[in-house]
Formats: C-alpha cells, sequence, structure tokens
C-alpha cells in the first residue's frame, strides 16, 4: 500500500517543509537566535524535506524486508547522505567547526517526528483494509 506516491509527493515535501520552517521559525524567535544565513539554511531544509520524503516513500518497494532494519536503514541513509554533503560542501566553503553535530539534531528530530506520522498512518491503513477484508469473509 503506498501513502506516498507521485500525485501527492510535492503535497507532503509541501506540507513537511511548511511545518518545519513554520516549527524552526519559532524556536529561533523563542531562543531570540538570529540566523544569518537563513536563506541558505531554508533551501537546505527543502532539499532535506524532498530527500526524507522520497526516502520514506521507498517503504512500498522494501515491504518483503523486515520492518525494523528498513525504518534504520531510510535513516541511517538520510543521514548518510546529509554527512557526505556537508563533507562535500566544506570542500568549497568554510563549515562551522559543529556543521556535523548541528545538523544531525536539526535532521534527527523533524525526521523522527516525520517517520512516525508516516508509520502510523501506514499501520492505520492496513489495518482499515483488514477490517474491511472481514467483512467480506
Amino acid at each position: 500500500m503506498k501513502i506516498i506516491d507521485r500525485h501527492n509527493f510535492i503535497s507532503v515535501v509541501c506540507i513537511s517543509f511548511t511545518l518545519i520552517v513554520c516549527g524552526k521559525l519559532l524556536f529561533e524567535k523563542m531562543t531570540g537566535f538570529t540566523d544569518r544565513f537563513y536563506t541558505e539554511n531554508i533551501f537546505t531544509c527543502l532539499g532535506i524535506c524532498v530527500l526524507a520524503t522520497f526516502i520514506l516513500s521507498m517503504h512500498y518497494y522494501l515491504q518483503r524486508f523486515p520492518f525494523i532494519p528498513v525504518v534504520i536503514g531510510q535513516y541511517v541513509f538520510l543521514i548518510g547522505v546529509i554527512f557526505v554533503a556537508i563533507w562535500f560542501a566544506s570542500k568549497f566553503t568554510d563549515m562551522a567547526p559543529s556543521a556535523y553535530k548541528d545538523m544531525f539534531i536539526s535532521v534527527t528530530i523533524p525526521y523522527v517526528i516525520g517517520a512516525a506520522a508516516y508509520y502510523i498512518s501506514y499501520f492505520l491503513q492496513i489495518k482499515k483494509a483488514n477490517d474491511i477484508l472481514s467483512k467480506l469473509d
């Protein structure tokens, strides 16, 4: 069962991007943080939202594998891609000494929340489908 497909992919990205950016802005307002790299960080958030949504949408193709390794593998793949991107970008521009830690935290928290929402809705859809099938018997 596909929850994220080509018809709703952009909608899912836009909703998650909006929620993440609004959360980022609220957090920065509460802590009094001013971001001098605001534009770059917004586009980074968009890129990560697209990548994370794509990775979660691949769950449909990985259903034949055990659930826990798939979930962990998806997260490790996302963090790996981000760390490689940080390493690659550090060859062309200066990075903060805490860039890896900052991105780890900035990506992990929203991804875990988003993945939890995705998998909860996935299992609710499966339960709903099973209920419909049991009524047909």
